[in-house]
């Protein structure tokens, strides 16, 4: 299936009809540490990764009992909830509409933003890990064997793999620590 078929709106489109009191079902397909970081407000999270028939049927409803009500999908940037989209439409769920440019898109737009307190970005997580490895691969190359060396242009390729592929394995390895997997927190959310 092809998510050319599915509808987009713009940011502040989306916003004018959650500002008219409008009821909209928004998911967010991004992980935890993402959603936690910063999310559109009455968004739900729905990690792509975690999207089955089961999950989608209890967070949403089956499909023929949800009648013409639009389901909004959203992402960083518009990649995952196109692959959501996807998948929804494989599981019988019409009416999609893609949020233009994710919430990327939506906080460029200057509209509010929620945040966690205290998050770092899975993004820069994932920096400093990878930043971590290198130096410590660099003074152990120096220090014990030249061979560790290899190790960085492994991870340099690893990076490159994750550019062209848009799959990072690292990124999936740091979004199950603990403190990413807490998905919660619209008692600590600030706009």
């Amino acid at each position: 299936m092809s998510t050319k078929r599915v509808p987009t709106i713009s940011p502040s489109d989306l916003f004018g009809k959650q500002d008219q009191g409008m009821k909209i079902e928004l998911i967010d397909v991004r992980t935890a540490a993402e959603y936690r970081g910063s999310h559109i407000p009455g968004s739900r999270l729905l990690s792509l990764d975690e999207i089955s028939d089961e999950s989608l049927a209890q967070q949403l409803g089956q499909p023929k009992e949800r009648g013409q009500a639009s389901i909004y999908l959203t992402c960083k940037s518009g990649f995952r909830a196109e692959q959501a989209a996807d998948k929804l439409l494989g599981s019988g769920y019409q009416n999609l509409v893609l949020v233009e440019g994710g919430t990327d898109g939506w906080e460029k737009s200057g509209l509010p933003i929620k945040r966690c307190t205290g998050v770092i970005s899975l993004e820069r997580q994932v920096q400093i890990v990878i930043g971590s490895i290198l130096l410590t691969k660099v003074v152990f190359g120096f220090a014990l064997h030249e061979l560790f060396f290899l190790a960085g242009a492994l991870i340099g390729a690893g990076l490159i793999m994750a550019g062209i592929t848009r799959w990072c394995g690292m990124a999936k390895l740091v979004a199950m620590l603990p403190w990413n997997r807490m998905a919660n927190c619209s008692e600590k959310a600030l706009v």
